[in-house]
Formats: C-alpha cells, structure tokens, sequence
C-alpha cells in the first residue's frame, strides 16, 4: 500500500514538473540558447565577456529551477511532515508492551494515515503549479530573494 502511494505521489510531481517544462522552462531555455548563440558569434568578443554574456543569458532559467526546486522542496517538507505526524500517532497508540494484534493495528492506521497525507498532498500540486506559473509568468524570483526565504 505504501509503494502505491509513493508511485502515485511521484507520477503526480512527475507531471507537474513535465508541465511545467512544456509551458515556461522550455520556452525559456530555447530562448538561453539563442542568447547564449548570439554571444559566441560577437567576434570582437573576449573569453571573458562571452562567458559573462552567456552567463547572463543563462539566468533567468537557472533562477527559475531554482524557484521550482525550492517550492517542489517545500512540498517535500511539509508532506515530511505529515508523515512524521503518522508516524507519532501510531506509535503513541501503542501499549508498553504491545503484541502482534497491537502493532498489525498501529501499522494498518499509520498506513492509512500516510494514505491520506499523500492524497492531500497530490490534491495540492494543482495549486501550487498554478501559483509556480503566475510567478514565473511575471518572471522568475532572483537567486537571493530564493535564498533569503529558506534562511527564514
């Protein structure tokens, strides 16, 4: 029962993500490369600024993954932790010193309760690819605003 939730729980990210590829990071990667193109063929062009150049194109799609890894991370946590929470029910339903009846019980709950924890969750990513696209949409959050929020 586990294993299907998990597979569930991983085709539904899974799609998610491939969404998210088709209508906003292949776009914007397409457009990195023409970028990065148009900075290789300025002949007058050092190493240096051509590097710069291409970096420079390269931003907005690495600021983007970056956004989407750390929403898809905050996901991760907060699911984390509704399985913990589970966890800490059904190990707090058990007796001192339980018996094979006790814990067949406790896992069938804590199963169940997991169960619903992915269901929630999967019910979730509609919205967050929603909220993910009007963000990207009005362009990507910068590097350091990305990482001054998981400093908080």
């Amino acid at each position: 029962m586990v294993e299907q939730q998990k597979k569930r729980l991983e085709g539904a990210i899974s799609d998610m993500i491939e969404d998210m590829y088709r209508s906003h990071l292949k776009r914007m990667q397409s457009t990195m490369h023409r970028c990065a193109a148009r900075c290789c063929d300025d002949e007058r062009g050092t190493l240096e600024s051509v590097q710069n150049c291409i970096e420079k194109c390269a931003q907005p799609l690495m600021e983007a993954q970056d956004y989407l890894q750390h929403e898809l991370g905050q996901f991760q946590s907060r699911l984390q932790s509704c399985v913990r929470d589970c966890n800490t029910d059904a190990r707090a339903g058990l007796p001192n010193s339980p018996n094979e009846r006790d814990m067949t019980r406790q896992q069938h709950l804590f199963e169940n309760c997991t169960g619903n924890c992915v269901d929630k969750h999967i019910n979730l990513l509609p919205g967050l690819l929603k909220s993910i696209k009007q963000t990207l949409d009005k362009g990507p959050p910068k590097r350091a605003h990305i990482r001054q929020q998981m400093d908080a």
